[in-house]
């Protein structure tokens, strides 16, 4: 009979354990280092065998969720040497590279010894180390034990959760947007996360936490909010794609759910498309019967969403091309010529990626904007159009109109085209400071027909007192209409986007984030840029109890605004929690 070694037995009989226990994620301490000693099994190389054991199953299923290659994919193409004398320790990734938390990797007395990106093998001298991993503040990291052996490569199995949570508007667009994230099966605040600047080349972080129920709230809630939030349960091993709806005006959460935005049906290995469309039809019929006043309206509203995309990876270039198209259509009383047309939208957009180091690459990015059809309004039932000069004087030779619309824009008014490159590199990465930096030249090319804006009824002026007497009451139940020439805006300068997160002790965490434009034309403004500054500051006094403190300062000072638009905002949180479970 073949004699197994030991330790050979110990990792057979933790591939069997099902990874849905309680994670540990407190902090790392004399005391936990000693228990993990004791009740925790050594992960040595795995012995071969003929059939594929509990635990094997597990992973190839978990595995299945990930953006990542499956594990043995990823081990395979790992092309670490491990020197004579050492061993080696590969821990997965969930997502792409560079998306996830770096890991940390300590010895058995708590030294530091090395830290990275997950996806890859570590190698190491012979002997007992714990690694480090998962997002937040030191002390809500996840501690793993694993014995390493000379001369074999150690798989860590990844019994925790991945979870990307995308952010976009009403209308499916991708935008910044922010929210907080907490665990309440077993209260644990994990902080703040945002959604990604497409403008600047970014990708949104991936969350590496505990298993557990999450709640995702609106930023500024308590944590027992009964509105303003959504929530998400992770499995062990498994990586979640959540989408966040938010109002891109106050960031209130719509709604969210488990949903890939950009399913993809693969062309080659390299390619993949993907397309939603969709639309709906709603018929609407009022009838008055009354027998003196016998009246009927009617309206008939469509829509329509084409939304198509085509996908290109292969290391080291990632290349996103997207078509979305907007239509909506309101008639009323079978009035086609009158016809409102909103949303009205079509958007084209391609992002290309070049990441030649594992920290470095440059990206570039191109998106065109327009509308398909004329803007109009309607005037509405006890109003009429009235129009202004340039001096924003009432003209009388145009008196009042009391058509049932009016054109404000024409058709494929304004064209947008905006360009931006720049280079994504990873400044720094140490034991308790990560920062981020982007740079980069974008440009913005703008052309506007002729067309009206509406102004408020307050703004006319009269060519006389006579004149203010006999059409004033009228021109406050107006739309009124101030004509715009056609024109052409361009502003091109350098862009920059800097980050960073500070791990203050094993209970604090600070992030800030600055957001620079400086346009050069058509006229240079570096010693006046615009900018955005943001941080967050966040200690967890208690259990149930956490106090964040944010900052926020908005610049911005064109040459065409009379006042620069300055805006600062402190913002104190002092958040119990509480529950009976």
């Amino acid at each position: 009979m073949k004699i197994i070694h030991a330790k050979s037995l110990l990792f057979l009989l933790a591939l069997s354990i099902t990874p849905y226990a309680d994670l540990p994620g407190e902090e790392l301490s004399e005391e936990l280092l000693n228990r993990i000693r004791h009740t925790v099994p050594s992960q040595t190389s795995q012995p071969q065998k003929e059939k594929p054991t509990e635990g094997e199953d597990w992973i190839q299923t978990v595995s299945q969720t990930w953006d990542a290659p499956s594990f043995t994919e990823q081990m395979a193409a790992d092309q670490t040497i491990i020197p004579f004398g050492k061993g080696g320790i590969f821990i997965p990734r969930f997502s792409d590279t560079h998306y996830e938390p770096d890991l940390e990797i300590i010895n058995s007395d708590g030294d530091y010894v090395t830290s990275g990106e997950t996806g890859r093998t570590y190698a190491l001298e012979p002997g007992e180390y714990f690694v480090l991993i998962g997002s937040g503040s030191h002390r809500q990291r996840m501690a793993r034990e694993i014995q390493i052996i000379e001369g074999r490569t150690v798989p860590l199995l990844p019994d925790w959760s991945g979870l990307i949570i995308e952010i976009v508007d009403e209308q499916g667009m991708p935008i910044r947007g922010e929210y907080e994230i907490a665990r309440i099966d077993q209260f644990d605040p994990y902080g703040r996360g945002y959604g990604a600047n497409i403008e600047l080349g970014e990708n949104v972080r991936t969350w590496v936490v505990r298993p557990g129920t999450y709640k995702i709230i609106g930023v500024g809630e308590g944590y027992s909010t009964l509105t303003n939030f959504v929530t998400v349960r992770l499995v062990p091993g498994e990586f979640t794609r959540f989408l966040l709806i938010q109002n891109a005006q106050n960031q209130q959460i719509m709604g969210g759910g488990i949903v890939h935005m950009t399913q993809s049906t693969s062309i080659t290995p390299n390619w993949r498309y993907g397309a939603n469309i969709g639309g709906n039809a709603q018929f609407n019929a009022e009838i008055n019967h009354d027998e003196e006043l016998s009246t009927s309206s009617n309206s008939l509203t469509l829509s329509l969403l084409i939304d198509t995309w085509i996908i290109y990876r292969k290391k080291p270039v990632e290349w996103t091309s997207r078509l979305r198209l907007e239509e909506g259509f309101n008639i009323s009383g079978w009035d086609i010529p009158n016809m409102i047309n909103t949303p009205d939208k079509l958007t084209m957009s391609s992002m290309f990626i070049w990441r030649f180091l594992s920290w470095l690459g440059p990206y570039s990015r191109l998106e065109f904007n327009t509308s398909l059809f004329p803007e109009k309004i309607r005037r509405g039932d006890d109003n009429w159009f009235a129009k202004v000069d340039t001096n924003y004087f009432f003209n009388t030779s145009f008196a009042f109109d009391s058509t049932e619309t009016m054109e404000i824009e024409p058709a494929f008014s304004p064209i947008t085209i905006d360009l931006g490159s720049g280079v994504n590199a990873d400044v720094a990465t140490f034991r308790m400071f990560e920062s981020k930096m982007r740079l980069g030249f974008g440009s913005t090319y703008s052309v506007y027909a002729d067309r009206y804006r509406r102004i408020e009824s307050s703004r006319v002026n009269y060519q006389s007192t006579d004149d203010s007497l006999l059409y004033a009451e009228r021109i406050t139940k107006s739309n009124v209409l101030f004509p715009e020439s056609s024109i052409s805006i361009f502003e091109f300068g350098p862009q920059a986007s800097v980050s960073g997160l500070l791990r203050m002790g094993h209970f604090a965490t600070a992030e800030i984030e600055l957001k620079i434009f400086a346009p050069i034309a058509p006229e240079n403004r570096i010693a006046s840029p615009d900018l955005d500054f943001s941080s967050i500051v966040s200690w967890r006094l208690s259990r149930a109890l956490t106090l964040d403190y944010t900052y926020r300062r908005h610049l911005r000072q064109p040459a065409d605004l009379e006042i620069p638009d300055r805006k600062s905002t402190h913002g104190i949180w002092l958040r119990l929690h509480y529950s009976s479970r």
